[in-house]
């Protein structure tokens, strides 16, 4: 009898373990969320704010012929030359209905300010464009801007439309992207006035995953275009967040380190640190 009590209740006892095992593999597989779905959107029928803040700072190094260099003492910069930019944007957006192939919205600058010292030489400017209003919508599948600014001032329409825009990234749309898995995005630089263009070829890495939060490392490789003045190549690596419930990118940090020359006299070599961040404010659906 009494061995029967000790068998019943050791019995017992396994049961509970087993069921306390079951039940932490169960919450694993429940919680533990090892891919997500990823897409880069704006809510519909909405209006919201977008702060956009940029930070890129670096170093710059140039080499040349005697001519090149006491040019470019003329100008007041030197052949080592320190950078940094810190950039902020303020858009107001208003999104229409989305459906599998049309989505509309339209945008404008609420403010945008700029504080540049580049060796030395400081600029602080601040505007505001809340009369200029741009559309944008699907194109093809991918978020464009569809009429661009027309103020009747060219310089300013230039200025405008050159402004960083958040959505004209080109993700890709995903599903069930695991960790480990990767994507790559173009990004293209063109200075038609200065007739300079690259490309880099970002690789995005899915490294984990925490609540509505999905943390990225990014490889950068910069290619040239054949065409361009400014021969450039390099390469360089980041990490990016993302809100995976949300759709929505909250921050992304690229380091470049890149080499260009120009008429195979002139040489750069820089280094730059661009840490861009994003919040989406205000947020009130129609």
């Amino acid at each position: 009898m009494y061995k029967t009590r000790i068998f019943e209740t050791l019995k017992t006892f396994m049961k509970k373990i087993l069921l306390l095992i079951l039940f932490s593999f169960l919450q694993i597989t429940v919680f533990g969320q090892d891919a997500i779905n990823f897409e880069f959107s704006f809510p519909e029928n909405s209006r919201f704010t977008i702060e956009q803040k940029v930070d890129n700072s670096g170093t710059m190094k140039i080499t040349g012929t005697k001519v090149e260099m006491e040019n470019l003492k003329k100008s007041g910069y030197n052949a080592d030359r320190k950078l940094k930019y810190l950039m902020n944007y303020s858009s107001e957006y208003t999104t229409g209905e989305r459906t599998s192939d049309n989505f509309s919205f339209e945008f404008f600058y609420s403010n945008v300010s700029f504080d540049i010292d580049s060796d030395g030489k400081k600029q602080n400017r601040e505007w505001a464009f809340p009369s200029v209003i741009l559309k944008a919508g699907i194109i093809n599948g991918k978020l464009a801007v569809i009429q661009s600014a027309k103020t009747g001032s060219s310089s300013q329409d230039q200025f405008i439309n050159s402004l960083p825009r958040y959505f004209t990234t080109d993700f890709p749309k995903i599903n069930n992207l695991k960790i480990g898995e990767s994507f790559i995005v173009k990004r293209i630089a063109n200075n038609q006035t200065e007739g300079y263009s690259f490309s880099g070829n970002l690789k995005y890495t899915l490294k984990k995953i925490e609540n509505e939060l999905a943390y990225f490392s990014i490889s950068v490789i910069v290619k040239n275009y054949p065409e361009s003045t400014l021969n450039s190549s390099g390469n360089g690596t980041g990490e990016m967040i993302y809100n995976h419930k949300d759709k929505f990118i909250q921050s992304e940090k690229i380091k470049i380190n890149l080499s260009s020359s120009q008429n195979k006299t002139v040489n750069i070599t820089a280094t730059n640190v661009i840490i861009s961040t994003y919040e989406l404010k205000n947020l009130v659906r129609n």
